[in-house]
């Protein structure tokens, strides 16, 4: 493969990366607290350079650049919409770095969807079925056959009894990972909300922080520079055709 034609191909699965990340962006419009992903793309240094054989910090052939590489996608914390819902079990977040505190098997998970619900054993769940923990750690359960209010800082009372819902904050947002289902895991430990610090809301759902406008902008940019580095291999490989010919004619 000649020196463009791989510079092409990079570029053409760089921009393939993208187009995945900005698809799966724009199939979570809908989805309440989701948080978008961006692509992250970094210039790819020359071969030579990366083995070692030559110092990055001269100059020559030897330097000349690798194309692009894909890093990790990061997440965007940034605040969606908060939309009114009507239902009690919907809960929304008005802060940027706290989160709930939510049981999958014997782990710990934080989630911005609010959109709970109670089973039928009276447990407070999220739409994929994990308990949703209340600030003693326990799981928040009622007697699903008696009246129930929630109130406007995450509490559900039913008689005198009133369950607080988890509210945490890792010490850094870039302290936790994706691990599906709108779901992350801190890779450090987490620090209870306080009282005065918390900012819920009753009845409503923060909703997706996607921007659908931008998103399906970048949807088309992405899809034109991923068809002209197609073009270009397409090119080059025409070209190469054309000079083995002249060489052997």
């Amino acid at each position: 493969m000649t020196y463009g034609m791989y510079m092409s191909a990079a570029g053409a699965n760089a921009q393939n990366h993208r187009l995945e990340v900005l698809s799966h962006n724009l199939a979570n419009i809908n989805t309440a607290g989701f948080k978008p992903h961006m692509a992250i793309l970094q210039a790819r240094q020359s071969e030579a350079v990366l083995q070692g054989e030559v110092s990055p910090h001269l100059t020559g052939v030897d330097h000349l650049g690798g194309g692009v590489g894909i890093q990790p996608a990061e997440t965007i914390f940034q605040q969606g919409p908060i939309r009114q819902t009507g239902r009690r079990t919907d809960f929304a977040i008005n802060d940027n770095e706290s989160f709930f505190s939510v049981q999958r098997g014997d782990n710990e998970l934080l989630t911005r969807a609010g959109n709970f619900l109670f089973d039928a054993q009276g447990i407070l769940v999220t739409n994929h079925g994990d308990p949703v923990l209340s600030a003693s750690g326990d799981r928040i359960r009622i007697n699903p056959n008696l009246p129930y209010e929630v109130t406007n800082d995450g509490a559900v009372v039913q008689g005198t009894q009133r369950q607080l819902l988890k509210l945490v904050r890792p010490a850094s947002l870039g302290d936790i990972s994706r691990v599906g289902d709108n779901l992350f895991q801190s890779l450090t430990s987490v620090n209870a909300v306080s009282d005065q610090d918390r900012k819920v809301t009753s009845g409503a759902l923060e909703h997706s922080a996607v921007e659908p406008t931008t998103a399906m902008m970048e949807l088309i940019e992405a899809s034109r520079v991923y068809e002209a580095n197609i073009r270009m291999i397409q090119t080059q490989n025409d070209s190469m055709e054309q000079l083995i010919g002249r060489v052997l004619r």
